[in-house]
């Protein structure tokens, strides 16, 4: 799929990313990661990176305001009316935004995924074994719900706090 680059009037047909791969290999040029952005495949897979990272922004929480063009838009941002953590208000796609996208696409490069199925919400707290007619048992610290959201806390806490009034899995940020 090709990268559609959404524009700050959020008028970009089919956008699917808020950076492009320039700015991308800068962004983590700035962080002493080297990104290769040369050959069609490295082209193809870091454009595939960014396409999930915004994806997994876009899905990932609720945000304050309405998309700039409603549903005729096709990524979460821009929006308004939004304001950043210190009360201004933010026009076009947030620089934050753009940041979290990198730091998403980085970690999906590394993982292979931004959404890992987790079976388990906690660390093992205990294991019983016996071995005559064999059982096995284990206890989790925590809930032990699945589907719970996975935290990347150097992207996550790029997207301030102010840009969320819910979250997604039942997940409550902010009224």
């Amino acid at each position: 799929m090709a990268l559609n680059i959404q524009n700050d009037l959020g008028t970009t047909e089919d956008a699917n990313s808020y950076v492009d791969g320039a700015y991308y290999v800068s962004y983590m040029a700035d962080r002493d990661i080297t990104i290769e952005y040369t050959t069609a495949e490295e082209i193809a897979q870091v454009d595939g990176a960014l396409i999930q990272a915004t994806s997994y922004i876009d899905t990932a929480n609720k945000y304050c305001g309405e998309k700039l063009n409603g549903r005729d838009q096709t990524t979460a941002f821009p929006r308004s009316p939004l304001t950043d953590n210190d009360g201004y208000d933010v026009e076009g796609v947030p620089r934050e935004i753009k940041e979290a996208q990198c730091e998403y696409a980085y970690i999906y490069t590394e993982q292979g995924t931004l959404q890992p199925n987790q079976n388990v919400n906690g660390s093992v707290k205990r294991t019983k074994e016996k071995v005559d007619v064999i059982e096995e048992e284990v206890e989790y610290t925590g809930s032990g719900q699945t589907g719970s959201k996975i935290s990347y806390p150097i992207a996550d806490n790029k997207i301030p706090k102010a840009f969320i009034c819910g979250g997604s899995d039942g997940y409550f940020v902010r009224a």
